[in-house]
């Protein structure tokens, strides 16, 4: 089979990965609907090269179990839906249902745009899955996200320096909260704190396999940036998780450092590199201007009270759980049911809530209890399953998978932290890189692991080229991260 048709999937995940956050972070609904489009047109093609090679799909049996019964649960809450919704007039329109007095959607046409949006989801998840297998493709795709990130973290430094209120080569005022290509600054700091481990990682393994000075200056550099652009960002969230995970990676480095871990990094050089670094990202963030990050953090303390919006907003939600029940009330239907709910706050919850501003119990009202669970195995299945190898194998895992695997873990919990007051998880583009970096963590039988001794030549690739003797294993270790 020609090889442009079995990369041909792939190379579309790695230009999501970049069309994405470029796209106003995938937030406005064209945006999100060519997303979709991308993803599924990856995942039809994997499949189609899958059945036409006759190979079975790389996706662990528990993910594609949790993968397949969320799309059903989707696609049966669509299906059976109670109601669609008048937005005009406010009104609840009831349908025959295929099942007559079952669960089912209160808002079909919100919740098979959602359902669509999530199925393409999954495809970019299983074609990740595949991909992970692959030492060559696992670096295309971290090196995807870290330059994307670094890309837009100095379009929003560079917006910062210049005083700009709205994108360079758009006409729409964006408010006080944008931060680069988004609209929100939140977002737009949950993104960054996705992109920054991985660039720490390149960072460090620069380091270890001795590569020159220019590589190594030019990841440092990508590092400050995003770290800065972290920091000069105003979401509070964002920044105290930023400073809470890179105060945890600079202390791992050195726990790894001081016990031998790292070959190749001494602890004068790393305690140099640290401080340098911290001396970059401190006069990078003062120079682009803190100003805005200290008076949000100024006014935090007034803030704090039972009449915040974003409290009264999760004592609502948790009086819509019970409702809900297993099932929910449909995937994308929030905005519709919500308002229902709020009536005893009367003025308090002013404006129009397109999220609850709480990913966990935003899941539950619109999966229901049950696909809340599904929704749980997926995500944190994945970090508990690369855990565990990780230490089955933790005498024989190099180096650089070690380092990897720290940059995903600390991506993943930064947004999943932040999913706790804000809605991260509910981002299009930031969906897409969480699914990316589970479907590494899934498929990360291939990457950690003991080093082989065989031949490599069936596992670097799907070409027909004479195998390969193995390399030394730090050398096959270092194009995994």
């Amino acid at each position: 089979m020609d090889r442009w048709l079995i990369n041909a999937p792939r190379w579309l995940l790695v230009a999501a990965l970049v069309y994405a956050p470029w796209a106003y972070g995938s937030t406005r609904p064209e945006a999100a609907a060519l997303l979709a489009w991308i993803l599924a047109a990856a995942t039809l093609v994997w499949g189609a090269v899958c059945v036409l090679r006759r190979a079975t799909p790389a996706v662990p049996p528990v993910a594609l179990i949790c993968v397949l019964a969320l799309a059903g649960l989707g696609w049966f809450m669509v299906g059976n839906a109670r109601y669609d919704y008048e937005g005009l007039s406010h009104q609840f329109i009831p349908r025959t249902q295929w099942i007559p007095g079952a669960a089912g959607s209160l808002h079909r046409a919100f919740s098979l745009d959602a359902v669509l949006q999530v199925c393409a989801l999954f495809g970019g998840f299983c074609v990740v899955c595949d991909m992970a297998r692959f030492a060559e493709w696992r670096k295309r795709l971290l090196l995807t996200v870290a330059i994307t990130g670094t890309s837009i973290a100095t379009l929003g430094l560079l917006q910062k320096l210049t005083g700009a209120t709205a994108i360079f080569w758009g006409s729409e005022d964006m408010g006080r909260t944008f931060f680069a290509t988004y609209r929100y600054h939140a977002n737009a700091g949950a993104f960054l704190n996705l992109a920054w481990p991985v660039v720490a990682g390149f960072v460090m393994l620069t380091f270890l396999h001795r590569a020159g000075r220019w590589e190594k200056g030019l990841w440092v550099t990508a590092l400050v940036l995003c770290l800065a652009g972290v920091l000069v960002n105003t979401s509070r969230a964002s920044g105290a998780l930023g400073i809470l995970l890179g105060m945890f990676w600079f202390a791992w480095a050195g726990w790894q450092v001081a016990h031998g871990r790292l070959p190749g990094v001494s602890p004068g050089v790393a305690a140099v590199t640290a401080l340098l670094l911290l001396l970059l990202i401190g006069s990078v963030a003062a120079l682009a201007g803190l100003d805005g990050s200290f008076h949000r953090w100024s006014r935090f303390g007034s803030e704090v009270s039972e009449q915040n919006p974003r409290l009264l907003a999760t004592q609502v939600c948790l009086g819509m759980v019970p409702k809900a029940g297993w099932l929910g009330f449909g995937a994308g239907t929030f905005p519709t049911t919500f308002p229902y709910f709020t009536e005893r706050f009367g003025t308090q919850m002013r404006g129009v809530w397109l999220n609850a501003h709480q990913d966990y119990l935003q899941t539950v009202i619109e999966w229901g209890y049950l696909g809340a669970v599904v929704w749980a195995v997926l995500v944190f299945g994945g970090i508990g399953y690369s855990v565990r190898r990780v230490f089955r194998h933790r005498s024989s895992i190099s180096a650089s998978a070690r380092v990897t695997h720290l940059a995903l873990l600390l991506a993943l919990l930064s947004v999943l932290l932040h999913a706790l007051f804000d809605f991260p998880l509910q981002i299009p583009s930031l969906q897409l890189y969480v699914a990316t970096f589970l479907g590494l963590l899934w498929g990360s039988r291939a990457w950690l692991r003991p080093p082989r001794t065989g031949h490599l030549g069936r596992h670097r690739g799907d070409s027909h080229r004479p195998q390969r003797a193995a390399r030394p294993a730090a050398s096959v270790s270092t194009v995994s991260a």
